[in-house]
């Protein structure tokens, strides 16, 4: 029994790595993977695997000769770069300019929030602070002379028409 256990749980677990074994590692790189991260030079902004335009048949027949030499995905696609410049990806590489681009709003608020939290602290404490110096000085707070005759005479209309 032991040369069966010894035999059956290592084409276990081969068995099993074959089955757990990511699809894109057996399968070979197709130009439709790779024409998903690039835009059609000829048609700015449409996706080279949407594209049915000429310079888009263009570039999928270099994907394909550069597919057929055994070519990764990252090395046709510095190649486009090379050529077009950054903006032939469908995604910008998340370097230089582009990662301030990314991580700007993440930074603006983790440093807007504390500062408006503050702000507002501040303005509440100030307020507060207001009303207290105005209910322990314990005089009321004096009208100025036109607001005073305003109250008055709205005071003696509802008065007459009563």
């Amino acid at each position: 029994m032991s040369s069966k256990s010894s035999i059956l749980l290592p084409a276990l677990l081969v068995l099993l790595t074959i089955v757990l074994m990511p699809a894109s590692g057996i399968a070979e790189l197709t130009q439709t993977e790779v024409s998903e991260s690039l835009i059609c030079y000829a048609c700015p902004g449409e996706p080279l695997n949407i594209d049915r335009c000429s310079g888009g048949n263009q570039m999928r027949d270099v994907i394909q000769e550069m597919l057929d030499k055994g070519k990764s995905k990252p090395e046709i696609l510095d190649y486009f770069v090379g050529q077009f410049g950054d903006s032939i990806l469908t995604t910008v590489p998340k370097k230089g300019f582009n990662l301030i681009a990314y991580t700007g709003p993440f930074i603006g608020l983790l440093v807007g929030i504390p500062v408006a939290f503050l702000v507002i602290r501040r303005w509440g404490l100030r307020g507060r602070k207001e009303s207290a110096e105005q209910t322990t000085s314990g005089e009321p707070t004096a009208l100025d002379d036109e607001m005073r005759l305003r109250i008055e005479k709205e005071l003696s209309e509802l008065d007459k028409e009563d």
